[in-house]
């Protein structure tokens, strides 16, 4: 739904306010934000707007389906609020979006704040003379708005899993890449060699887990779709066996070819992302996958971080996201 006029009254006030995270309240006392994974609380003026094309426009683009899922799942869950209802309580909430209509305003203008009312958390704030406006300025930077709670997302799984390292896993990527990442106590090391690694975690329902493996880096074909791919299968059917004789895992685009993107806030200047399937040669085993390409400052090897999620027949957004605020940890060891 794209609105056209008053582009020239749009612009961004933006806020950042940041503070360090502990398990119960960051450095300024504030308390842990609430809220279920992969969750918006919208907070509108009245249950009109929810219901008319504002909030429609908000449902459109908060939950839509996140790509590189085998079944329809929404980037983010909404639950929704009238600014009356909007108690001391729900102020905690870690992700928050909140929508003003304000005829004396002159021009339409967003505020995002971190950490705010609780820690960590994101509150974006549009305030537009009228419903039209506040949709254009919505549509323009619903992108943006995504990232910044995805961000969050991340922040919070990261900080949980920091506490209770795998400190030998922890060592070997130290050792085998230069690279330091978080690795959960629950995840366990299942094979290190110098060019590769594999860390996952199995319960009775779901597996979890990613890859870490590198080549010596030549020139910037390698960064493309077809170099990545080739790559990473070179690599899983090398070390990653199968439950089954012959079996090995390997990337399927069958149904799905992913689109790369450049993950422009990952850790490292520049990072190519994929999001797509995988599955097991000669086996009946699948799932999604995503995962970051880079090189290291001296431009010595590629890099390649490769999580997945193996959930049959149930949801796994969350459990992909959780290994993706994994893969977003890393950094390079000085």
């Amino acid at each position: 739904m794209k609105k056209k006029g008053a582009s020239a009254l749009i612009f961004m006030a933006v806020l950042f306010v940041f503070s360090a995270c502990t398990m119960n309240t960051g450095k300024s006392g504030k308390v842990r934000s609430i809220g279920k994974t992969s969750e918006i609380l919208v907070v509108v003026e009245n249950e009109q707007q929810w219901e008319n094309s504002l909030g429609k426009t908000i449902r459109e683009y908060f939950g839509k389906d996140q790509q590189g899922l085998p079944q329809p799942e929404s980037l983010f869950d909404l639950a929704h609020v009238t600014k009356t209802s909007f108690s001391d309580l729900l102020k905690k909430h870690r992700n928050i979006f909140i929508v003003e209509i304000d005829k004396n305003s002159m021009e339409p203008k967003i505020e995002t704040v971190r950490n705010h009312w609780a820690d960590p958390q994101v509150v974006i704030r549009i305030t537009a003379p009228n419903k039209n406006i506040f949709l254009q300025t919505f549509e323009k930077n619903a992108g943006i708005f995504i990232e910044k709670y995805n961000q969050t997302e991340r922040e919070r799984i990261a900080t949980l899993f920091k506490s209770t390292p795998n400190k030998e896993a922890v060592k070997a990527i130290k050792h085998n890449f230069g690279l330091q990442m978080i690795v959960p106590r629950d995840f366990r090391l299942v094979k290190s060699e110098l060019d590769f690694i594999w860390i996952r975690k199995e319960t009775v329902d779901y597996s979890q887990g990613y890859f870490i493996f590198k080549e010596a880096y030549k020139d910037t074909a390698q960064f493309s779709k077809a170099s990545i791919s080739a790559r990473t299968n070179r690599m899983l059917q090398q070390y990653v066996s199968g439950p089954t004789e012959g079996s090995y895992m390997t990337l399927d685009e069958t149904y799905y070819k992913p689109d790369p993107l450049i993950a422009t806030d990952f850790s490292t200047e520049y990072a190519v992302e994929l999001r797509g399937f995988w599955d097991v040669e000669n086996d009946f085993m699948g799932g999604p996958y995503v995962s970051y390409t880079f090189t290291d400052p001296e431009n010595e090897w590629i890099f390649t971080l490769f999580g997945y999620v193996y959930h049959p027949s149930k949801e796994k957004r969350n459990l992909l996201r959780q290994v993706e605020a994994l893969l977003y940890s890393v950094e390079f060891t000085k």
